[in-house]
């Protein structure tokens, strides 16, 4: 699944579909390997809105599928750079980070930048 692609349930749906086709899977098969119920791939399949995140990843892991963020939503090398800058600081004062922690500082950085990026782009 890429980026720029509109991501609603009914093409996520189809997304699945084909690539369970293209590998010759009964829904029965995909469900089974997926540790979910046949029923339950219908409902994806059909573009059900309201499926458990968890098992739609599960799913398309499964089908080889990934879903990526698009490139500017991306930890990008100078994001990393100023996380681990913080993160020294922060260890420095003898506050250091988690690994959730980190990974937490590095979404809002991230964030923090898409969200720049858009305000100049609507000035």
């Amino acid at each position: 699944m890429t980026a720029g692609r509109s991501l609603t349930p009914e093409a996520v749906g189809t997304i699945a579909c084909r690539a369970r086709v293209r590998r010759n899977w009964s829904q029965t098969e995909l469900a089974t390997c997926a540790g979910v119920t046949r029923e339950w791939v219908g409902r994806l399949e059909n573009g059900a809105p309201r499926l458990e995140l968890d098992k739609v990843l599960r799913t398309m892991a499964v089908l080889g599928l990934r879903v990526e963020a698009p490139a500017d939503e991306s930890a990008n090398a100078e994001d990393i750079e100023l996380a681990n800058e913080i993160a020294w600081t922060m260890a420095l004062e003898d506050r250091k980070l988690s690994t959730g922690g980190y990974d937490r500082l590095l979404d809002k950085i991230v964030a923090d930048r898409v969200t720049r990026k858009q305000s100049v782009a609507t000035v």
